[in-house]
């Protein structure tokens, strides 16, 4: 057995591209022998002791017996990757459902608990602060406890939510129901996010993608669903049947639990879980690409947009409820294809490029929404075009958030990412709606517009770095 300083035993790192089984002819192979011809780009990597510390990367002892390196967890099966995404994306789409139900159905329910305008505002921020602020502290969860069991609790505490608002008596009792179900709602961006990046790291761009337009399809979904069931149901039991497939949906992470196994080591503890949240305060990139997020004023799918283009189309253009409401959709069309197509995109080409023309676009087409005065096919063609780009930020940096730290990292990262970038949302709608009120829909969406030039002298700072990664870390 080699030493080290003081003595310690040598260790010997071994990149993560080679099988079990390659590792176990790594392992049982003396110390110093020749490199197995099976492995021609196997070697032995600098010692951790020679480094002055122990790497944060797996490292194996120089003297591990095969059976101790077979020991670790193998990579999920391709088809428990599917059945993660495919429960990630779903279960995000009925998160989006539960939180714009009820925004949907404030006018029934205000005239039930009586309650107003500002209660709504109470509302609405409680659910958002509550959602958006938790989300900084669920990496602090994953080395005591799987990523999937966290979004299963969160998922069905989120769905118990939604039908105890349905048996709310009183508004005191409906912002508690807000309030506990921005606490469920915490984990899905931020541990979701991070699970996927390390289930297909060789094609973040795309399943983040999907991820996020399961959100967008359950946004587009929510004034439907409320639609069809409004005229059968009343408020009350509307909320109790959304709750049942969520909570399904909840349940079902239960069923990846032991199919997708830790990233986080279990053995670090909390000091190593601040440190680890310290590295990520240190990472450059991980910053720059959430101010990115955070001074974008609208494409976070919580609906600051719709807020105030919907009045517009109806008191500026004269249009009715109905048909504004069809414009919105032509605009969350965009929004359910921009991200995949985008996503994509930034798997083969550069990402930082790929985001950049995607800023400039979102400030082109925010500016045309300030600027056209009369609904027709030039409008419906921005909005499309709007929905496209603006929607495809939270993906592209998210792709960029991964590539910027490792898996070791993940869940602190996307945990800091979702926190800093969402948490500038109600600031941006008090902002718009001041500056819409004092001068005009115009004034207000040219801001939003200037919003996406600052994002775009921030990416110019961003140094791209996509780290090679042909097999899925575990995680």
């Amino acid at each position: 057995m080699t030493r080290g300083r003081g003595g310690e035993p040598g260790f010997a790192r071994f990149e993560l591209c080679y099988t079990s089984a390659q590792l176990q002819r790594v392992a049982a192979k003396p110390f110093g022998a020749a490199p197995d011809p099976v492995l021609p780009s196997a070697r032995r990597v600098t010692p951790a002791w020679e480094e002055g510390h122990l790497s944060q990367e797996l490292a194996y002892p120089v003297t591990s017996t095969p059976s101790q390196v077979a020991a670790q967890p193998a990579p999920p099966a391709a088809s428990e990757r599917r059945l993660a995404i495919w429960i990630l994306s779903v279960s995000h789409g009925l998160n989006h459902v539960q939180g714009n139900i009820a925004n949907l159905l404030y006018p029934l329910m205000m005239a039930d608990l009586g309650f107003g305008y500002f209660q709504i505002g109470l509302l609405s921020t409680a659910y958002v602060i509550t959602t958006n602020g938790l989300q900084a502290l669920c990496g602090l969860l994953t080395p005591y406890v799987r990523r999937p069991v966290i979004l299963g609790v969160g998922n069905c505490l989120l769905a118990l939510a939604t039908a105890a608002a349905g048996l709310a008596q009183s508004y005191g009792q409906l912002l508690a129901t807000r309030l506990l179900g921005g606490v469920g709602s915490s984990p899905q961006h931020p541990i979701g996010s991070s699970l996927l990046a390390n289930l297909y790291p060789e094609a973040r761009g795309r399943v983040l993608a999907l991820h996020s337009t399961g959100g967008n399809a359950g946004t587009l979904a929510a004034p439907l669903i409320v639609s069809a069931l409004v005229f059968f149901f009343d408020w009350r039991t509307i909320f109790l049947i959304v709750a049942v497939p969520s909570l399904l949906m909840g349940l079902a992470y239960f069923l990846l639990r032991d199919r997708v196994p830790q990233t986080t080591r279990k053995g670090h503890g909390r000091r190593a879980t601040w440190q680890s949240y310290l590295a990520c305060l240190r990472n450059r990139n991980l910053l720059l690409v959430s101010a990115i997020q955070m001074v974008g004023a609208a494409g976070r799918g919580q609906g600051i947009d719709i807020a105030f283009l919907m009045p517009h189309f109806v008191n500026d253009f004269g249009l009715e409820q109905s048909v504004a409401a069809l414009l919105i959709t032509v605009m969350q069309v965009g929004g359910l294809f921009g991200p995949l197509a985008l996503g994509w995109l930034s798997d083969r080409w550069s990402r930082k490029a790929v985001l950049m023309a995607s800023l400039g676009l979102s400030a082109v087409t925010t500016a045309g929404l300030a600027a056209i005065g009369v609904p027709g096919p030039l409008l419906l063609l921005n909005l499309l075009a709007y929905g496209v780009v603006v929607n495809s930020r939270l993906t592209l940096t998210q792709a960029l958030v991964a590539d910027a730290t490792g898996a070791e990292h993940a869940d602190a990262a996307f945990s800091l990412y979702f926190f800093i970038g969402f948490i500038s949302a109600p600031l941006w709608t008090l902002i718009i709606g001041w500056v819409m009120e004092t001068h005009g829909f115009g004034a207000g969406f040219t801001l939003m517009a200037a919003s996406y030039l600052a994002g775009m002298a921030l990416i110019s700072f961003v140094q791209e770095s996509r780290p090679a990664a042909p097999l899925p870390v575990q995680g």
